[in-house]
């Protein structure tokens, strides 16, 4: 059982701390709740990827392969639930989040939402394409491997995410800044959910 640990790490610190659903979510939650309340996001996030990976490692991607369906279905899931999302960012405020109103993503939730994001499904394909060896008789070994690797490495990259919305609280105070922002956050999303209910190859 041969795994490049340095090209794996290297690419899930790419995938993982570049734009997407993910980070935009993680950015937006940290300005309206907070660093601290986002932790569960982000580990959901990365514990959703472990489960995605071994799953992916272990065959689903046959599955997509042979039923083209299943992809067209988490596509519209995934589309629909950012348009939830864009939603509910539009209606958000700061001083509401302080008091105690709204809340972010729980770890179950984030968790179960990489299995419609079309970056995570690209990010989990990919990892297991180039980084799962061709000995079959370790294989369960192998993908755990990847996997857990995968999702450690990814915490620290989507942090930045959270931790540069934790530092825009103190900018967005004032009614008018936090409106701009909301807007900017949901517009970022609804394009992310035309381009994955579009695209031919979000897979």
């Amino acid at each position: 059982m041969m795994i490049d640990f340095v090209a794996l790490a290297l690419y899930c610190a790419l995938m993982g701390g570049t734009p997407g659903p993910n980070n935009v979510m993680l950015t937006a939650s940290s300005v309206h709740y907070g660093f601290a309340r986002t932790i569960p996001h982000m580990l959901g996030i990365a514990a959703g990827h472990v489960l995605q990976v071994l799953i992916t490692c272990l065959s689903l991607g046959e599955v997509f392969l042979r039923y083209p369906a299943t992809q067209t279905t988490l596509r519209i899931v995934g589309f629909l639930y950012l348009m939830y999302l864009s939603y509910r960012i539009l209606g958000s405020k700061v001083a509401g989040a302080r008091k105690g109103s709204g809340r972010p993503l729980y770890f179950l939730e984030a968790v179960m939402f990489q299995f419609v994001n079309p970056k995570a499904w690209v990010f989990v394909t990919t990892v297991a394409a180039l980084f799962l060896p061709q000995d079959t008789g370790a294989l369960l070994l192998s993908a755990s491997i990847i996997a857990i690797t995968a999702g450690i490495v990814v915490i620290p990259c989507i942090a930045v995410w959270a931790g540069f919305g934790q530092a825009l609280r103190r900018f967005l105070e004032r009614p008018l800044a936090m409106k701009i922002f909301n807007i900017t956050i949901a517009a970022a999303l609804v394009a992310t959910a035309f381009y994955m209910l579009i695209s031919s190859s979000v897979f």
